[in-house]
């Protein structure tokens, strides 16, 4: 991932728009001049629902039942009680 010579002159403060330099801010300036240099013109979205399918699946490996575990999961998965119980009774083909 080597960037050219001049791209040393590229700062936080210097990059083209706010979007880039939230980027910048979260993952670090080399990845976004990277990503600047090789794909010029390209848009990129991150989908509402980009995680919910590794949240689902990750409910359903931990849950046990109990509900230290259930409050556990709302937490870290951002779903509510009810969600948890419809995504465990899926995988135990409850209707």
């Amino acid at each position: 991932m080597s960037n050219p010579p001049w791209t040393e002159l590229i700062t936080m403060e210097t990059l083209p728009n706010e979007d880039l330099k939230f980027l910048a801010s979260i993952v670090g300036l080399s990845p976004i001049i990277y990503l600047m240099c090789n794909y010029q013109g390209s848009t990129y979205t991150v989908p509402k629902n980009a995680t919910l399918r590794a949240r689902r699946e990750y409910v359903k490996r931990h849950y046990d039942g109990s509900k230290s575990s259930r409050l556990y999961l709302c937490r870290i998965c951002n779903f509510s009680e009810n969600d948890i119980y419809k995504i465990a009774s899926s995988r135990l083909n409850i209707t």
